[in-house]
Parts: structure tokens; sequence; C-alpha cells
């Protein structure tokens, strides 16, 4: 069988090559995959018929030596989602991946984690901003109430000092759910706006510089994440593709996005050449932005302000000392 590796705009570089799939250094795992493991405690939430039953793109995040594709794959979907329901109306939303990370339980930088958990900890929770928590990369031992929302403060008392609080909001949402195939994929996004995918990321993917991209590979295993935000048709070749953002930063690919082959490639044949893009999405309705107080979330306590202010005061005191 050919094989069929990198397509790059209408040129498409095709290698015969009789060495086994698995012994191909192009299919080895991306360097940057990670742990998707699907939860099997997960359960959809559902109130409304399915689109695919009857984008608006934020900015491109890195992930830096950190496995959190799950929670950027996830948010900026869902934040996406927001931006399309306002019709883009500023300001635009911007969830907090580290919160998601540091609070969320749906995974961690060591260990991978799951999109769809993601959506439930929205629905119970609501994601802040990401001006409330910044990206940083790490896993944080405890979650407290300085991983949901903080700020530093230069005046006196706090005199530069970092301490939480509680006038914030997080983006809660209605619904969330999981699909799988072209069709639902193609309904889904044109009702409602970018979704979550898995999918097989390789070393080739790694070297990706631009067109569309298509190899060969049997191997379904997931070890990454991306957001597929639409999809289109080349006019010189008639292929299809999907356009998806990745979480690799902005000089990656084009611009931080790829394009990849769909299931109709070569004869309906493409989930064999599309890393498995198409095999499972998650996706989640925004709902609106509550308060943290109304969403169950209590004021930090006046004695933890009172030691970040008390704490501050000493180390300026040394200082000017």
């Amino acid at each position: 069988m050919p094989k069929l590796d990198i397509l790059v705009g209408a040129t498409l570089l095709v290698t015969l090559n009789a060495v086994a799939a698995s012994a191909d250094a192009n299919l080895q795992p991306s360097a940057f995959s990670t742990r998707i493991t699907p939860d099997p405690t997960y359960t959809p939430l559902i109130k409304s018929p399915l689109p695919q039953k009857s984008a608006r793109v934020e900015g491109i995040l890195q992930e830096w030596d950190c496995g959190s594709c799950w929670a950027m794959a996830s948010t900026s979907s869902l934040a996406d989602r927001w931006n399309i329901k306002r019709k883009d109306a500023w300001p635009s939303a911007y969830l907090s991946v580290q919160n998601v990370i540091d609070c969320g339980y749906a995974g961690t930088c060591k260990e991978g984690g799951w999109d769809s958990k993601v959506y439930e900890y929205a629905a119970s929770q609501g994601i802040p901003a990401e001006s409330c928590n910044n990206y940083i990369a790490v896993d944080s031992p405890v979650c407290t109430d300085m991983q949901q929302c903080f700020t530093c403060d230069p005046s006196p008392p706090y005199n530069g000092s970092c301490y939480p609080i509680a006038d914030y909001e997080r983006l809660t949402v209605s619904e969330h759910g999981r699909l799988a195939g072209r069709a639902d994929m193609m309904a889904e996004i044109r009702a409602r706006g970018p979704i979550s995918c898995a999918i097989n990321a390789t070393r080739a993917l790694d070297k990706y510089k631009g067109g569309v991209f298509a190899q060969y590979n049997e191997d379904q295993t997931v070890n990454h994440m991306v957001s597929v935000v639409g999809w289109g048709v080349e006019n010189a070749t008639g292929i299809e593709y999907w356009i998806a953002r990745n979480s690799w930063g902005e000089f990656w690919g084009e611009r931080g996005f790829f394009r990849v082959v769909t299931s109709a490639y070569l004869n309906d044949t493409g989930n064999m050449y599309n890393m498995g893009i198409e095999r499972s999405c998650g996706w989640a309705v925004p709902e609106a932005w509550f308060s943290a107080a109304d969403l169950g979330f209590k004021p930090p306590s006046i004695e933890t302000l009172s030691s970040v202010a008390s704490s501050s005061a000493r180390i300026e005191s040394a200082r000017v000392g």
C-alpha cells in the first residue's frame, strides 16, 4: 500500500515504503504527547436537540513542558462558543487553563487529562477568566482561593504581594456531551461552534509547517487533544480538510493551526490518514457568566488577607530599614 505522508499545498508527497509503520520515525508519538484517558464516570449533560441529529478563533497558547492539551482544547472551544454566541462583541472570553489544571480535577500536566471532565467542571463550578490565574504550565499541589482567582497589588499595605479576591465571575455551561464522525462533527460545529477532539499526534505532526496533513497510520492510540474549528476544501485538489487549533505556540504550523484530511479522503479511507481526529470529540454549550459568590464560592477570609498585608509590611519595613 502506498504510504502517504504530508500533503503540502496542492502537492501530495507519495512514497513507497516497505518498512513497517512501527519502525517509521515519523510515526513515533509526538514529543508533546501526553496521556489522554477517557473517564468511565463521565456522564453527558444534554437538554436540547443535538445539531447532528436534526470561529471566531482566540490567541494560540503554548503548553510548554506541561501536558495540558486537554485543558487548552476544551477551554478554547468553550471560549470560542461564547464569543460566537455574543456575535464577537467586546470583550472576548479567554478562560483560565491554569485554574482548570489547579482546581478542575480533570487532569494534570504530568498525567494528562480529559476534555469532558473540564466541561463537567464548568457545568458545576464555572471557569474564571485567564486574568484570574495566568498559565504557568505547572501542577499545583493544592487548590486554594489563590488558584481560583488572585491579584497582586503594588500599593500599601500589600506592597507587591499577591492575594485572593472574591469579586469575579466564572463562565458556566448548560450542556455537554461527546460525538464522533465527520457528519456529526460538521453538524455540531455549524450549529454551535468549535469542538475538542482527541488525536494520535506523531513526530510528523511535530514537523508540520503548513498545507493539508495526511499520514497513514494504523495506530489510533490517542495522546493529544486539539480544538477543531471548521473545515474546507482545497480548490486545486478538491481535498476536504479539517481546520484545527493546536497548543504548541503561534510559531508552529499555520500560525498555531493545522489542516488535516477528513474521513472522505481517498474514497472514504481518510480515518487512516487523519490521526483519528473524528473518533472522539467533546462539546459544551456556554450558559452565562455568574459571580463566584452566586456559584457558592466564599470570599477569602479576613485572616488570609490580614496575613498577606502583615507579611508585606514586614518585608517593606526590612527593605527600607
